[in-house]
């Protein structure tokens, strides 16, 4: 009998084991699910049966080399039976119920869960990107010369048997919506913080904000006149005795009136209690002077010439905003109108989303400051810093830090994106990220910051080797932006890219740029294997039905030419040439060219 029971208790177990699995897979869908425990020999280690019994494929791969890796510590190992799998898009893994086991064990399989994890959700872009690396660390472990790999071979560097540079970005190419909806996958918001109203302009509120008091809080004149007792009689003559004054902010403001009585008033002053009715100035006469003023007033009595109502020119305790009344939404930008309506309703803070801290770097021996004397030396000024922190401050960035110029050796980069990490959020570094034997970040960031590389090529005209990644420094996740050195591909790609990340980590609920249909003012008769995207004036014409895009500097907006983007108001988007037919090109003759989409550059 007592055999009998323990199998109805381990049975009971096991179906609850497999139960809360199945719950937690089912309802939250995570992506991991770590279990802790259960994987001994005693009768109630079931998890491995219970972890069995739902994946529908086992990775005995991971559970070997958990065992394998732990038999090195201890000889236990060899009876510990963990089980790991897959239920839907859920990696299910069995650590062991120590807590040194357990995070050990942790430790050991650590490396593959996000590329594990990546394959079983099917994110390919990401997978293409890890292939790819595994693929430079490859040809670096067969090709490397002595044992310098760590100052000669980069991600940008394929070492042959030959010694040859590489020659083909080992980065997959990937779409600008790809690209934007991995960059929103690792940019979390921003904390939350309480701010004074008076320090709010242009943040973005948390939550909805509702009326704590009613505005106007009393009864209040609409115009300037008298504040009137209506005779009840509507016969009566229209003759009323003026016994006061009624100020806007002024204190003898409730002054009781009989019928026939009134008190001169401004707009905005309080009404006296028994009044009922405000008659504009223009609406009376004067009807008799006090001999000499008496309280600053020498009129005695006005003589209304217009038909009056009870209540008119009167607003009401809480007609513009009543008590509990929705006066602003989450995910608002407190502009101007937004801070004077909750200063009306009496908030004095407001719970809003902080800011980024963001340091721009260059990268390049060529550069020198913008203040140098001109030189023929080979070296150009830095315009790009200026003008990437200049449109960060136009976007209401507050703590926008120069992050020096990176010289193209390796110990200056390191030392300048050490100390770009330690002083912000986000790190946006032009130059330094394309083909060149001088381009050292990409594989800076993943050996010395053990950073992702998400990617580092796009399929877009100007910017293709914009590069993204993330990493982790003091405990906090850093965002980085690998913008390329070129100036117009630089800002090009900081209105596609950081931009929009910047507006999503501030809480703005629409973080993209509006896009628009744009007719261009003059014909394009190539397109480029890439979709391109060219500089713009947004014009209204009656020539058209839509608005013209007038294409700044049309004989040459190479990546180079700034020139190309001076008083810039849109982007308009080109598409490839592998993506449209002879079509596009037949166009009428009235002198404009095709139909396109266009990014509006609004507030930035």
């Amino acid at each position: 009998m007592a055999d009998k029971s323990n199998e109805n208790i381990q049975w009971i177990h096991l179906a609850s084991t497999v139960e809360t699995l199945l719950k937690l897979s089912d309802e939250l869908r995570p992506h991991l699910i770590l279990t802790t425990g259960g994987t001994g020999i005693s009768p109630d280690d079931v998890t491995p049966e219970a972890t069995r019994d739902i994946i529908t494929k086992e990775i005995p791969g991971i559970s070997q080399t958990m065992i394998a890796k732990s038999l090195a510590i201890t000889p236990m190992a060899m009876i510990s039976r963990p089980v790991c799998g897959i239920y839907q898009q859920t990696l299910i893994i069995n650590l062991p119920g120590s807590s040194k086991g357990c995070v050990e064990c942790l430790d050991f399989v650590y490396p593959i869960l996000k590329h594990a994890i990546d394959l079983i959700q099917n994110k390919r872009t990401e997978v293409d990107i890890t292939h790819s690396a595994m693929q430079i660390k490859t040809n670096r472990k067969h090709h490397s010369c002595g044992g310098d790999d760590h100052h000669h071979h980069h991600h940008h560097v394929e070492t042959s048997n030959k010694g040859e540079r590489l020659r083909h970005s080992p980065f997959p190419m990937i779409s600008v919506d790809d690209a934007m909806n991995i960059i929103f996958e690792y940019a979390n918001k921003m904390p939350i913080i309480d701010k004074p109203l008076t320090e709010c302009l242009n943040y973005v509120c948390v939550e909805d904000i509702y009326a704590k008091e009613p505005f106007p809080p009393f009864r209040a004149s609409i115009k300037d006149g008298y504040a009137v007792r209506l005779y009840s009689d509507p016969s009566h003559e229209k003759i009323y005795e003026i016994i006061g004054r009624s100020d806007a902010g002024g204190e003898n403001t409730n002054i009781p009136l009989m019928e026939g009585q009134c008190v001169v008033i401004n707009t905005g002053a309080k009404l006296p209690d028994s009044a009922n009715a405000v008659i504009q100035i223009e609406d009376t006469q004067v009807h008799e002077y006090h001999p000499t003023k008496k309280d600053g007033l020498d009129e005695k009595s006005i003589r209304i010439t217009t038909e009056c109502s009870m209540n008119q020119d009167i607003r009401n305790i809480g007609d513009d905003v009543h008590i509990g009344e929705l006066v602003l939404e989450k995910n608002v930008r407190l502009g101007p109108a937004e801070l004077g309506l909750l200063a009306t309703v009496g908030l004095r803070t407001v719970r809003v989303y902080d800011k980024p801290h963001v340091v721009v770097l260059s990268t390049g021996n060529e550069l020198m400051p913008i203040d140098a004397s001109s030189s023929d030396n080979g070296k150009i000024r830095d315009s790009n810093k200026i003008m990437l922190m200049s449109a960060l401050q136009n976007l209401n960035i507050l703590n926008v830090i120069d992050g020096g110029t990176a010289k193209d050796d390796e110990t200056s980069v390191i030392q300048t994106l050490q100390s770009a990490f330690e002083l912000a959020d986000i790190i946006i570094s032009t130059g330094g990220v394309s083909m060149g034997d001088k381009d050292l970040i990409k594989s800076i960031l993943t050996k010395q910051f053990n950073a992702t590389i998400h990617f580092g090529r796009l399929q877009m005209k100007p910017g293709k080797p914009t590069t993204f990644a993330t990493c982790e420094v003091n405990g906090k996740k850093k965002l980085f932006f690998g913008l390329p050195g070129n100036p117009v591909s630089a800002l090009v790609t900081y209105w596609l890219f950081v931009v929009p990340t910047l507006k999503h980590m501030m809480g703005h609920i629409q973080p993209h740029h509006p896009i628009i249909r744009v007719q261009l003012n003059q014909p394009i008769e190539y397109l480029d294997p890439r979709p391109e995207y060219i500089r713009v004036i947004i014009e209204w014409s009656t020539k058209s039905s839509i608005p013209i895009a007038r294409i700044v500097s049309p004989d040459n907006q190479c990546s180079s030419r700034l020139l190309s983007a001076r008083r810039c108001t849109g982007l308009a988007r080109l598409p490839s040439k592998t993506d449209v037919n002879s079509s596009f090109f037949n166009i009428n003759r009235d002198g404009l060219g095709q139909q396109v989409d266009c990014l509006l550059l609004l507030d930035i």
